[in-house]
C-alpha cells in the first residue's frame, strides 16, 4: 500500500486539471470536470455561513478536501511556528485555525477579520465551543478592513508577532494596488524581524490555464465554479494591468458567488519585497503535498486526510490545485535576513474574551455590541527596500517546487 500510495502522489507534480485532462489522482468519482468585492459583500457572505460542527469523518459533502486544506495549512504553519510565538491572523474569519496555532506553541495571538459576526463566532470558539476546551493562550480579536486601514495605527502599540498568517483571502486584496500594498504593509509593520508571513490563495496560472481550455468564460465541477467577466472575453492579461482582474467563486459549503480577483504571484513578489518581505518559498497545493506527504504521514493519517481506499476522487484534487501556499520572510531594518531569531514571549494562559473586548477598526462590519455582551455565537510603515543586487541572489535562493514562470500573463 505504501509503495502504490507513492507512486501515486509522485505523479501529481506532473498533471494538471482541464477540460482535456483526466485530473490527478487515481481515485476518480463523480464530479469530475466538465468545463463548460467589495468589502460589504464579502463581509455579508461570511457573517452568513453557519459556524457548522463537522468531524474529521463526517458533516461535509466535501470532507476530504476540507480535511486536505487543513492538512497543507497544519504543515505550512508548523514548519514557521515556534513555541512562544506571537500570532496574527488576518481574515481570521470563525476562528477555525486556532487549534493549528494552540498545537504550535502560540503564546500570544490577534485575530482579525472584516466580517462582525464571524469574528464574535471566533470568539465563541476561543472561549470553548461545541464541546471542547479553550484556548490556552491570550488572545485579541478586532473587526476591521486590514486592506483598507492601517493597523499600525489602530492597533494597540505593544502587540507584535513572529507569524502572520493569511489563509485563502489575499486574493480579495488584489481589487487594486492601493489595497494590495496595504495589506502587505499592515503585514509587515508589526512583523518581527526574522518573523514570517504565510498564506494559502488562489493559484493564477492554474486559473488562467483553465479559463483559456474552457469553451466560454465559465469552468468548474460538481464542487466549485469559476466564472470571468465578460471583460475578460479575450482571455488575455497583460502583465502591465495585474490589478483588478474579476471572477466570480464558488464552492461548495463554503463560498456562494463571491467575488475575487487573480493574484499575480511576480506582482505579490514585488510588492512584498517593497514591504521588506523576501519570498521563501510558494507550492502549488499538489506539489506541496507530494514533496511533504511522507515527511508529515502521521498527520495526515490522524486528519484523515484520505479516504479508505487511499486516493482522494479526481473532482476535489481539481479543486486543490486551484491554490497555493507562501512564505515571506522580514528582513531587518539594514534589507537583510537578522542574524539571530526574535526572542519568544512569555505565554500568560487564557483570558475569557467578549463582545465587550472586541476592537473596531476602521471598514469593520457590524457595530459595537454593548456593554457586557456574550461573546455566543448568534444563529439566524513601509520598510526600506533591499538593495538590487542583493535582493536578486535571495530571489534565486528561493527554495520551492512549484517552478512554473508566470507566463500566462502575457
Amino acid at each position: 500500500m505504501e509503495e502504490q500510495l507513492s507512486r501515486h502522489y509522485d505523479r501529481l507534480q506532473e498533471r494538471d486539471y482541464n477540460r482535456s485532462k483526466a485530473g490527478l489522482g487515481s481515485g476518480g468519482g463523480p464530479g469530475a470536470s466538465t468545463l463548460a468585492p467589495d468589502g460589504a459583500a464579502v463581509a455579508q457572505h461570511y457573517n452568513s455561513l453557519q459556524d457548522r460542527h463537522r468531524t474529521l469523518t463526517g458533516g461535509s459533502d466535501i470532507l476530504h478536501l476540507r480535511n486536505l486544506n487543513n492538512w497543507i495549512k497544519s504543515v505550512l504553519i508548523g514548519r514557521y511556528l515556534k513555541r512562544g510565538h506571537s500570532v496574527l491572523d488576518l481574515a481570521c474569519g470563525k476562528g477555525g485555525d486556532m487549534l493549528k496555532f494552540k498545537a504550535g506553541g502560540c503564546a500570544a495571538y490577534v485575530g482579525i477579520d472584516i466580517a462582525g459576526q464571524s469574528v464574535r463566532d471566533a470568539v465563541y470558539r476561543y472561549n470553548g465551543a461545541n464541546g471542547r476546551p479553550g484556548m490556552n493562550f491570550p488572545a485579541t480579536f478586532a473587526v476591521g478592513d486590514f486592506c483598507a486601514s492601517d493597523l499600525d495605527q489602530t492597533l494597540p502599540p505593544q502587540l507584535r508577532f513572529h507569524l502572520v498568517s493569511c489563509q485563502f483571502a489575499l486574493h480579495y486584496s488584489f481589487s487594486s494596488e492601493a489595497s494590495a500594498l496595504q495589506l502587505l504593509r499592515n503585514v509587515a509593520c508589526r512583523l518581527e524581524p526574522g518573523g514570517v508571513f504565510v498564506g494559502t490563495t488562489t493559484d493564477a496560472n492554474v486559473l488562467v490555464r483553465r479559463l483559456r481550455a474552457a469553451p466560454a468564460l465559465t469552468f468548474g465541477n460538481d464542487h466549485y465554479s469559476v466564472t470571468f467577466d465578460a471583460a475578460h472575453a479575450s482571455k488575455c492579461f497583460p502583465a502591465a494591468q495585474p490589478f483588478g482582474i474579476r471572477y466570480r467563486f464558488s464552492l461548495q459549503e463554503a463560498v456562494e458567488d463571491c467575488e475575487e480577483f487573480l493574484v499575480p504571484f511576480a506582482m505579490l513578489v514585488k510588492l512584498a519585497e517593497r514591504c521588506g518581505l523576501v519570498l521563501e518559498s510558494r507550492h502549488n497545493f499538489t506539489d506541496l503535498f507530494a514533496a511533504e506527504w511522507r515527511t508529515n504521514k502521521q498527520l495526515l493519517d490522524k486528519m484523515r486526510v484520505l479516504p479508505e481506499h487511499g486516493a482522494i476522487a479526481d473532482a476535489e484534487w481539481e479543486v486543490a490545485h486551484s491554490y497555493l501556499a507562501f512564505a515571506f520572510r522580514r528582513l531587518g531594518p539594514d534589507g537583510k535576513p537578522p542574524q539571530r531569531p526574535p526572542p519568544t514571549v512569555r505565554n500568560t494562559g487564557h483570558r475569557p474574551c467578549t463582545d465587550a473586548g472586541l476592537l473596531w477598526l476602521p471598514g469593520g462590519d457590524g457595530a459595537p455590541a454593548p456593554p457586557g455582551g456574550g461573546g455566543a455565537p448568534s444563529r439566524k510603515r513601509e520598510q526600506p527596500e533591499p538593495g538590487g543586487n542583493e535582493r536578486e541572489e535571495r530571489r534565486a535562493k528561493v527554495q520551492s517546487v512549484h517552478q512554473e514562470k508566470d507566463a500566462l500573463f502575457d
